[in-house]
């Protein structure tokens, strides 16, 4: 267990990607920084204060500043991986070395977190990406290096609480509908049919709908037409004059009457109810 301040100035010291052609043997030694290594390709086993962690493709291990880490079996030949040295705060550099959970140390909940040292983001894409932003950006000349760099780790963090909030449900993300999700709502004006969105991904409605289900309690249609009203809701309250046809047009509904009806079964109210009220 590896504990992190979430939203907090992190330093970004180094970062890079390796290539091991013959397979090697993890450093021994005590770091400064925490490191954060992620493996992109192969196998590698690593042990921190005697403890054993076996890797994967698409596994990141935490390495806390200030504990014992080494290697006694080379990785994989051709084994790729990269990794990033993140210094810790005050309070990090602290408590990791001698604490693995907050339970003892008082007014530390607000601050530290607690996230396993070995995660496994095979469903968690963003990961891997917030990672490889991070060693573009320390490879880069901006004048926003440091900045883009905290924010970015600050992003990353973020993603491992929900990485790590999910396994202690014990409900696994989908990536593919995650990623739907995210196209319902960049594209806004488009209503699509179940059969178009199940095509498009190589399944059957069914299964589309019973996917959806699993993750978001309700079938594509509907999660479809209410996050759609959702957004037509926060529409009319931020932009108060504009008619409300411009709203159908701007959300995929057919015309303004379609919309009032769709809106009031949802909110209860006519949308021009709902803006004397709420506005």
């Amino acid at each position: 267990m590896v504990l992190l301040e979430k939203m907090k100035l992190h330093t970004v010291a180094s970062g890079n990607y390796v290539t091991s052609v013959h397979g090697m043997l993890h450093p021994d030694r005590i770091l400064k920084e925490h490191d954060f290594l992620y493996i992109l390709d192969g196998t590698w086993e690593i042990r921190e204060d005697g403890v054993i962690y076996q890797l994967h493709s698409d596994d990141l291990l935490i390495l806390a500043a200030g504990r014992h880490h080494y290697g006694l079996k080379m990785c994989n030949p051709g084994n790729r991986h990269m990794y990033i040295h993140v210094l810790p705060t005050r309070a990090e550099e602290q408590y990791n070395p001698s604490h693995t959970t907050t339970d003892d140390l008082p007014g530390t909940e607000n601050e530290l977190f607690s996230y396993s040292s070995l995660l496994h983001c095979q469903q968690a894409p963003r990961v891997r990406q917030y990672i490889q932003d991070m060693i573009s950006v320390l490879w880069s000349q901006s004048i926003e290096r440091e900045n883009r760099l905290s924010l970015l780790f600050s992003l990353l963090l973020c993603e491992l609480s929900q990485l790590e909030a999910q396994k202690n449900s014990r409900k696994p993300s989908d990536p593919m509908i995650e990623e739907i999700i995210r196209l319902i709502h960049s594209t806004p004006q488009t209503f699509f049919s179940a059969s178009e969105i199940a095509s498009r991904y190589y399944i059957c409605e069914r299964t589309l709908n019973n996917r959806f289900h699993k993750n978001c309690g309700k079938t594509f249609p509907a999660f479809q037409m209410e996050t759609r009203l959702e957004m037509v809701r926060q529409f009319l309250l931020a932009q108060p004059d504009t008619k409300l046809r411009e709203a159908a047009i701007n959300y995929g509904f057919c015309d303004e009457f379609h919309l009032s009806k769709a809106f009031k079964r949802q909110f209860g109210l006519s949308p021009s109810r709902y803006r004397q009220i709420h506005g």
